[in-house]
């Protein structure tokens, strides 16, 4: 594995819970990175209700992730159709969430509920108090995301910095240092994960820069290794057609699988993506290349994060119809001095 890296295996203690436990329940159908946006929220409300079960109405894969990790106590996955029972009424809500619900104090819903069918149904089925706002909201005051989550939920629990970084268990790490190892990564090589696409292509820099940044990775050895998310094929074929020899590519794996292999790189280099926001939460070094997207609004956070972008471009602030019809995308084109330089300051003290 990458060569002076040092990981603490922790295993926390799952809190006792059992069926008559009072509950809390956190609802939130963004995709990955967004919901880990919403993690330091989702901290303060578990602080805030230190004796309280957690449950989270999210994706199978971030909710399990989250699961694993121990902060959530249960998954309510959207693709059981825990949410769109809520929706339907309290009729259509399966046995244990229905049961969950009987004990909860309190519900937070990240999403919008215009006709206030969310509401009602949570209220009918027994929780307490209720709060639900979409983060998206122009009601909201605060420009981050992170601060938009926190202050959803600042009228019922003290808001607070949780800077700790996403704790793996022992399973997970394990399967991804074995997974790197039956690629050729061996322990005294450090390790560049790279990440060249995203939700949207609109979004990503030309397949060069990565390639040339592989490049750049082998002339100061480090080993570059290609990661892809399920919509990332064409992306990752096209850099790897570029380089030679050709890169070490890890893809269409789980969302466990991926954190394994995530939490042994002494660098991630992405866009604005969900790997890019678990990189940050696993508090690796991370390089994040912004375009038509805000960072000061959407970026991971933290001392081990630095953001780059390229010149202001017109399709800024100007809607996602603007950024699709922008052909130019100066925004996108960083140097690749600049991204190398950024890699060599984020890889200290491992000086390259």
């Amino acid at each position: 594995m990458p060569g002076g890296l040092r990981i603490t295996v922790m295993r926390p203690e799952p809190k006792p819970t059992h069926t008559m436990a009072r509950t809390i329940l956190i609802v939130h159908p963004g995709a990955l990175g967004d919901v880990l946006l919403a993690l330091p929220s989702i901290r303060a409300v578990q602080a805030g209700f230190p004796t309280h079960a957690l449950g989270l109405v999210a994706g199978t894969e971030v909710g399990s992730l989250l699961h694993a990790c121990a902060e959530i106590d249960t998954v309510f996955p959207l693709e059981t159709g825990a949410l769109a029972e809520l929706l339907a009424g309290p009729e259509s809500v399966e046995p244990v969430l229905r049961g969950w619900l009987r004990r909860c104090d309190l519900a937070v819903c990240w999403m919008k509920d215009s006709d206030g069918k969310l509401h009602a149904a949570l209220r009918e089925l027994g929780a307490g108090r209720v709060i639900v706002r979409s983060p998206v909201s122009s009601d909201c005051e605060a420009v981050h995301q992170v601060d938009r989550f926190l202050e959803t939920v600042s009228d019922v629990v003290p808001v607070r910095a949780f800077e700790r970084g996403l704790r793996l268990p022992h399973s997970i790490l394990a399967g991804g240092k074995s997974r790197l190892a039956g690629l050729g990564v061996f322990r005294n090589q450090s390790l560049v994960a790279i990440h060249p696409g995203s939700g949207s292509r609109h979004k990503c820099c030309e397949p060069a820069l990565f390639a040339a940044l592989a490049e750049w990775c082998r002339a100061n050895d480090l080993l570059p290794l290609l990661l892809g998310g399920p919509a990332d094929d064409e992306m990752i074929a096209r850099v790897s057609e570029l380089c030679k020899p050709q890169p070490l590519i890890l893809q269409r794996l789980d969302l466990h699988s991926i954190a394994g292999g995530l939490a042994w790189a002494d660098l991630f280099v992405g866009h604005d993506s969900g790997l890019t926001h678990l990189a940050a939460a696993l508090l690796r070094p991370t390089v994040a290349l912004f375009g038509p997207t805000e960072s000061r609004r959407w970026a991971p956070r933290g001392p081990h994060v630095t953001i780059l972008t390229g010149d202001p471009c017109r399709c800024q602030g100007q809607g996602w119809r603007a950024v699709q019809a922008c052909t130019e995308k100066p925004c996108l084109q960083v140097p690749i001095e600049r991204l190398t330089g950024a890699c060599r300051r984020s890889l200290q003290p491992q000086a390259v």
